[in-house]
């Protein structure tokens, strides 16, 4: 199976870019159609982790685990298990099938976990949903799989839930997965139209969901229409050719006006990421400091969100977080611009004709953005005056979905506005310790020892008994301003008549209903 390179493709961000906004119907019957903002472009769930497709994955591909909304660990592919720190066993349903009606045993579940935990496949899941080290043994007589960690993994069975099982077939031939499906979930991939839409279409013998929950009840079609303007959207919701679609900014006013309901999604959103890698101004954490104090975070979020956002409490982490205490208020950079001033004066920066220089250089930043909205680049342009205002020359670079683990794992920036989206506190570690890109997800080369100490003593801990060490590991993050996060988006998903429940992943394919 050919490996994909890890700082390339893994990474859960928020989707950036555009779709085309061709508004043929296609709503009726049994169908459910859903607007989403971007073309996930590689729907391979072993090589891609951009938002859009985890979220149209989780149509077509199931966890050993479920993990609901209120964080209760209920089945899915596995119907029994039992775990400890180093250890989880699974036992699989035994009616559990692949999309092609082949049984799904427990060594092909094995398989993938081996290949995903040997660090020479480059596998942008490793660390992520499978612990570094794991070794899976299967029983398919039993229909017994066993993980073993050589180091302590608090969230091991949690983590279950986030690796996406792929069927034998499309192992072996992962370039199908690109624009195919190949999983045990509820649906199909049965169409696909790049740049318009994917059309799934449901397996009637589907009996697997979270708690057992069948196929009965669920639409016999979900097409997945891109359109990448908002007022589109809202537009397309109104003239009921959109059953669902998010539509976050001012829209938004027309559609509760129009009596449609929504739902709320919670993501990170505003998020700088640091370069600390030698030959950038960002490897002095006294210049980072400064940084972040010269702009007026609250206004940046505020202009971002249309003033519809929340102050975040976690690094990260999304929904509703394993461990909720804040790490993250009183630990940020206060908006100062005098005390960022004598931050930069006393690491060596000279400040003359309004302009910050040392050794004969000014202070300069590249600073990769998204463009997912307008709102979001009104507020980058804010950060922007606010930092040349401050005296900091700033280099813009618009992302998009498909360059955003590029641009990062070339290592050409200073300050990245890319908010990380994940659901457990472990799952952020590759992004700020151990291997630098392209070899691993550190991308900002971070090496800070207190967060790895802490991190060690977290770990030590089973499941939620952990989280103080780790809400103070995510505060040396945020004290160092390794990271800085400022706001979560609350992006309202409005439906016309369907229903559905939004989990940190987005809609939960088995909660959905035709209205």
């Amino acid at each position: 199976m050919r490996s994909a390179t890890r700082a390339t493709v893994a990474l859960g961000l928020l989707a950036t870019g555009c779709g085309g906004t061709d508004s043929s119907g296609t709503s009726g019957g049994d169908t459910v159609t859903i607007g989403i903002t971007a073309d996930p472009g590689n729907l391979s769930p072993l090589t891609s982790l951009s938002s859009t497709t985890s979220m149209i994955n989780r149509f077509s591909y199931d966890g050993l685990v479920n993990v609901e909304p209120d964080g209760r660990i209920v089945s899915g592919v596995a119907e029994k298990w039992t775990s400890d720190a180093l250890t989880a066993s699974f036992t699989l349903r035994g009616d559990v099938t692949c999309g092609n009606g082949r049984p799904l045993a427990a060594s092909d579940v094995a398989a993938q976990y081996n290949y995903v935990a040997d660090p020479k496949n480059g596998s942008p899941l490793y660390g992520l949903a499978v612990a570094p080290g794991t070794v899976a043994t299967a029983d398919d007589a039993t229909r017994t799989l066993t993980l073993t960690t050589p180091e302590p993994a608090p969230f091991l069975l949690r983590g279950a839930s986030a690796l996406p099982l792929v069927c034998p077939t499309g192992f072996a031939a992962p370039d199908t997965l690109t624009h195919g499906s190949d999983g045990t979930g509820p649906y199909r991939l049965t169409e696909t139209v790049p740049g318009d839409r994917f059309t799934y279409t449901k397996r009637p013998d589907y009996a697997w969901g979270p708690n057992g929950v069948g196929a009965a009840e669920m639409p016999e079609r979900v097409v997945f229409k891109v359109v990448g303007n908002e007022s589109t959207r809202a537009n397309l919701l109104l003239d009921k050719q959109l059953d669902i679609a998010p539509v976050p900014g001012a829209d938004r006013a027309r559609l509760t006006a129009a009596g449609l309901k929504h739902e709320v999604q919670r993501d990170p959103f505003g998020m700088f990421l640091f370069n600390e890698a030698p030959n950038h101004v960002t490897i002095d954490p006294q210049v980072r400091w400064a940084l972040v104090a010269a702009l007026d975070l609250k206004q940046l979020g505020a202009v971002a969100t249309g003033g519809k956002g929340a102050p975040p409490a976690r690094v990260a982490t999304v929904q509703l977080p394993p461990c909720q205490a804040d790490a993250v208020t009183a630990n940020t950079p206060p908006h100062d611009k005098a005390r960022a001033a004598a931050a930069l004066r006393a690491a060596g920066w000279e400040k003359s004709g309004g302009r910050w220089t040392k050794d004969g250089k000014q202070l300069s930043i590249v600073l990769p953005h998204p463009t997912t909205s307008s709102q979001l680049v009104s507020a980058v342009e804010l950060a922007v005056e606010q930092w040349k205002s401050f005296g900091v020359k700033v280099t813009r670079r618009p992302l998009t979905n498909s360059t955003t683990g590029e641009v990062l794992a070339s290592g050409e920036w200073d300050v990245a506005w890319v908010p990380v989206a994940l659901t457990q506190p472990d799952q952020i570690v590759p992004f700020f310790s151990g291997p630098k890109a392209p070899e691993g997800l550190n991308f900002g080369s971070v090496d800070n020892p207190e967060y790895q100490r802490l991190v060690g003593l977290a770990t030590a801990k089973p499941d939620l008994s952990g989280c103080p060490e780790w809400t103070a590991a995510e505060a040396e993050l945020i004290k160092r301003v390794d990271v800085a996060t400022f706001v979560d988006s609350l992006t309202p998903y409005f439906t016309r008549g369907a229903k559905f429940v939004i989990d940190g992943s987005g809609i939960l394919p088995t909660s959905l209903r035709r209205g």
